[in-house]
């Protein structure tokens, strides 16, 4: 690929390979929106994509000469980033959206939320031509990738690990009480595949009743409960499962210790970034507490068999990488040629 198509293409990674979950909780809550923002008024950055998710904040930048990655980096007030420049960035594109630096080699997942983060960028007129070509492609990619090497005829995503990690805590799930927070797409997966069991009570909770008075439609047997009640709520339930976009904890020690020394055993699963459940609940007795780190361990039994078609269809990417660089000449020459154009014209 000709360096110069794509020496202004920068991808800023802050995943759990290099921050921890208390560090990128940190660096989401101090505003570094605002600062691309500010980036992009000042036309430093010609537009710019963010993708955040449990394990990951990645930002996609499209920017201007002047911009000075050093520079980013002070006015973040972080230094634990990796940086990808140019090709080395583009592949790494595709690689993440195939699921190939994901935890979870080839999940569905991260297909989804770099698809609906491209289009929130496009809804809010911040992308730019580069970066739509870019993102295009890039999932062209990720689908190509899964419909060919089909790596995800096992089943192993976030959703059936959380779900397969919740069934070795307990001889059976039959007529436990549980109770999902929030109704996101990794939370409406784990509700599925909970209500295929059909031999668990399921209640679910959101922000907006309006969103889970929707999803009640298609689960009528699952009850949906006010946000504002969900302590309540708790009392009556077994397990809960809490995996919110909110940046701030949605459950508080100080407002459930009651609730937690009435001598019910409560099985609670965190699966947010930042974190919806206060870390001090798993002091006390009958209560357990697990986030993502902990789950690791169901997946780690069927990575093997995943690693070998990794590398089996790794030239998809290769003829992607081709086909991204046939693209961005040809964008080359027609702006080369309008400019001409223009200046025949003045």
């Amino acid at each position: 690929m000709n360096e110069n198509l794509v020496k202004n293409f920068y991808i800023l990674s802050f995943s759990y390979k290099n921050l921890s979950l208390e560090e990128r909780e940190k660096f989401v809550k101090e505003g570094y929106r605002h600062i691309l923002s500010e980036y992009m008024d000042k036309m430093v950055i010609k537009g710019y994509v963010v993708v955040e998710t449990c394990l990951r904040i990645e930002l996609y930048l499209d920017v201007y000469k002047e911009f000075e990655v050093e520079k980013l980096k002070r006015d973040f007030k972080i230094e634990k980033m990796k940086v990808y420049k140019g090709s080395e960035a583009v592949h790494y594109l595709l690689r993440v959206i195939c699921g190939l630096d994901s935890i979870i080699k080839g999940e569905d997942q991260i297909l989804v939320q770099l698809k609906k983060a491209y289009f929130d960028a496009l809804d809010k007129n911040i992308t730019s031509s580069f970066l739509n070509i870019m993102f295009n492609q890039a999932i062209e990619t990720g689908k190509r990738f899964r419909a060919e090497s089909k790596i995800n005829e096992k089943n192993i995503s976030l959703d059936s690990i959380a779900v397969k990690f919740i069934r070795t805590k307990f001889e059976s799930l039959e007529n436990k009480k549980i109770f999902v927070i929030g109704v996101g797409d990794l939370s409406q997966s784990i509700l599925a595949l909970l209500h295929k069991m059909n031999n668990c009570y399921l209640t679910m909770t959101n922000r907006s009743l309006r969103r889970s008075i929707e999803l009640q439609k298609v689960y009528p047997d699952v009850q949906t409960a006010e946000f504002n009640e969900k302590y309540n709520v708790i009392k009556n339930m077994d397990i809960v499962i809490s995996a919110t976009s909110a940046p701030h904890l949605i459950l508080e020690t100080a407002k459930i210790q009651n609730i937690l020394n009435d001598g019910k055993k409560r099985f609670f699963l965190d699966l947010a970034v930042p974190r919806d459940i206060e870390a001090s609940i798993r002091e006390f007795e009958n209560a357990s507490l697990y986030y993502l780190e902990d789950i690791w361990d169901e997946y780690n039994k069927n990575v093997e068999k995943r690693d070998e078609i990794v590398e089996k269809y790794s030239y998809i990417i290769e003829e992607q990488l081709k086909k991204i660089a046939e693209k961005l000449e040809k964008r080359r020459k027609y702006t080369n040629q309008k400019n001409i154009e223009m200046g025949e014209n003045r």
